[in-house]
């Protein structure tokens, strides 16, 4: 009996100390079993042993500064479970080891636990074990793709591909242009048709586009900067599932070949009549000057010769593609000084000197909402930045403005309202840009409907007051013009105080931003009913979205009037009828839509600061992209020989008392 209480007791004592190796499966799986048929891995916090060729590698750097690397470790030919529906490849997380003795076509030995980050199936860095076996060797042959359009159908298909080798049988089109997060998007070249792929529902049929990323993230260089429409052959990679959507990360760019589609011709508008207002929202992306004001590793800090040909772009688009306009709201600008340079640039060929209207948000990066005004037609009266309180979490600190417990302040960048007469009429003008999605479109979206409910709050008050109210909002709304928070803005059936100023346009020329390949209006002048009666033409100028982030400094004759931003800018015109006016469609038929459950609205808050000012960012939330998802630190591994030597000596142990109690 004692010898066997003692069994029983080393036992239970060997389980609670023995390390997490001990436990798992000794058995190599192979990697099917281990990723399974759904979304979540069977084996998910287990230990497993798997064998396999790399496939894929890439890194990528947080906000912070911390670099992390990932290889794509894939069963070699004839060791898989012969099961289509599993993939036959898995993630294998590093954390900040680079291990670049494993190159591409490598055979290794894995050993360590099975998580879960973010919807991507990966071995995870604590615990893990890599072994290589064989240095050299061949990749597999890649699956060729051939994706569903359905989005929900799609994402089945490449669950079951995720971390294999894949390509496309054939070449591929450009559908999001080089952006700053090191990637494009492409669609098969038989779907070619299909471009621009606009994506206004989330249920819209964009399964077919494919995001693509460069191996790194941190750098790229010699990435090739493609624009829509460009042919691209020899693209073969791994398959992951980063920020909510499947991507092939390509092996390296001298694997691809580019064939450049035309050029298009400069864009231009139609000179505005004499009576004519002429209406720009532009997101300026990014327009930052040399000095870091906050401490944001986000803040850009450019150097002095890009802020000047940002500027010299910015000017040369201003003047000859949009003659000048009377008002220009602009959005993601850093501070007034940069839009008082450029005026001054502007002033001989408008032959007037813009007005600067700007006051500094309490934005974490220092972006704030600008309006640039003719001050022959325009008197600019008070300014003042509309912000309020709200119940929903938004994390944004504001001195100005004191909030009761369980609220917050409701915007890191409030509405600019600008009080002006325009050519004697008086007129308010809101200069908007809403909460992003660099957190997650589900997770922002109440940000963003408190956000229009209470600006549709501040319009129901004007026109409660005069129904004649001459109100225009503007800017970057961050949402598409048929989700919740456009819908609370827009739609009459939800209570809306403005009509868009796009809904002339047939659906597929309103997009003003590309991500991931996907066009969307997500840029917007919204009208009160007064204004929105004198809308002569409205247009979007399609020379920003569809080009690459490489051009954003180019200031050579051909490129000079593209990609001054990763925004199309929004061009109205109101006033008396010109007979050289761009073409409109008649309203087209919109898909019904449900009605939103509104918050109430809240009471209009006082401005929380109000002053006359006599006197713009790409956001590549890449983005362009989203900034990478910040990875956990890399356990240290100085104590880890140590742990498994015990680990022998506690099974050695085990085994002596058990063949005493035998005896």
């Amino acid at each position: 009996m004692i010898a066997r209480f003692q069994l029983l007791m080393a036992i239970l004592i060997s389980l609670f100390f023995a390390p997490s190796w001990v436990l798992a499966q000794a058995a190599l799986l192979p990697i099917g079993a281990i990723q399974g048929a759904a979304d979540v891995s069977p084996t998910l916090n287990r230990f497993v042993n798997f064998r396999g060729v790399v496939v894929g590698r890439y890194e990528d750097q947080n906000t912070r500064g911390d670099v992390y690397y990932t290889l794509f470790v894939q069963d070699a030919a004839g060791a898989s479970d012969g099961d289509s529906a599993t993939s036959d490849a898995i993630a294998v997380f590093l954390g900040r080891q680079p291990r670049d003795d494993i190159p591409l076509g490598a055979t290794v030995l894995v050993g360590g636990k099975v998580t879960e980050f973010y919807g991507l199936t990966e071995i995870d860095d604590k615990g893990l074990v890599v072994s290589v076996e064989a240095a050299a060797g061949v990749l597999p042959p890649p699956v060729m793709l051939d994706p569903p359009p359905d989005v929900s159908e799609a994402a089945a298909y490449f669950e079951a591909l995720e971390g294999m080798r894949v390509a496309y049988d054939g070449a591929v089109i450009v559908a999001g242009p080089t952006h700053e997060g090191c990637g494009l998007a492409v669609i098969g070249e038989a779907f070619a048709a299909e471009l621009p792929t606009i994506r206004r529902a989330e249920d819209d049929p964009t399964g077919r586009v494919v995001p693509v990323l460069y191996p790194s993230d941190r750098t790229c260089d010699d990435i090739p900067q493609v624009k829509t429409g460009d042919r691209i052959t020899g693209l073969a990679g791994a398959l992951t599932y980063n920020f909510d959507q499947f991507k092939i990360i390509f092996d390296a760019a001298d694997q691809l070949t580019v064939e450049a589609s035309a050029m298009p011709a400069a864009p231009d508008l139609p000179a505005l009549g004499p009576q004519q207002i002429g209406v720009i929202s532009l997101n300026a992306e990014d327009y930052f000057d040399t000095v870091r004001d906050t401490a944001e590793e986000g803040e850009p800090v450019p150097m002095a010769e890009e802020v000047a040909a940002r500027q010299h772009k910015l000017a040369h688009v201003i003047a000859t593609v949009f003659h000048c306009p009377t008002l220009i709201g602009l959005q993601e600008v850093e501070h007034a000084a940069l839009l008082d340079g450029l005026a001054a640039e502007l002033a001989e060929s408008c032959g007037f000197a813009y007005q600067v209207s700007h006051l500094e948000t309490p934005d974490a990066r220092g972006i704030d909402n600008a309006l640039l005004s003719d001050p022959r037609r325009v008197a600019v009266g008070s300014v003042a930045l509309r912000q309020t309180c709200s119940p929903v979490p938004t994390l944004v600190t504001d001195a100005s403005l004191s909030c009761p417990p369980g609220e917050e302040p409701l915007f890191g960048r409030p509405p600019l309202e600008v009080e002006a007469v325009i050519d004697g009429q008086a007129y308010t003008l809101y200069v908007n840009h809403f909460k992003s999605k660099r957190d997650g479109e589900t997770e922002t979206e109440l940000e963003r409907i408190r956000q229009a409910v209470y600006l549709n709050g501040l319009a129901a008050e004007r026109l409660a007051a005069d129904p004649q109210a001459r109100l225009i909002a503007l800017g970057d709304f961050n949402d598409t013009d048929l989700s919740p928070a456009l819908a609370l803005l827009s739609d009459p059936a939800q209570g809306g105080h403005f009509r868009s100023a796009l809904d002339r346009l047939p659906a597929a020329e309103r997009y003003t931003y590309n991500f991931g390949g996907l066009s969307e209006q997500i840029d917007a002048v919204l009208l009160s009913p007064a204004v929105a009666a004198e809308l002569d033409w409205a247009a979007v100028v399609h020379s920003n979205t569809d080009y690459p982030a490489g051009w954003r400094l180019d200031t050579s004759p051909e490129r000079l009037p593209f990609r001054v931003s990763d925004h199309d800018a929004v061009v109205v015109a109101l006033g008396e009828t010109t007979d050289d006016r761009p073409p409109t469609a008649e309203p087209t038929a919109e898909p019904t839509i449900a009605p939103t459950a509104a918050p109430t609205i809240e009471p209009t808050a006082a401005p929380t600061a109000i002053t006359s000012v006599i006197s713009p960012r790409p956001t590549a939330e890449a983005a362009a992209e989203p900034l990478p998802l910040n990875r956990p630190s890399a356990a240290e591994k100085g104590w880890r020989p140590y742990l498994w030597l015990g680990g022998l000596a506690v099974v050695a142990f085990i085994g002596i008392l058990f063949l005493r109690a035998r005896r």
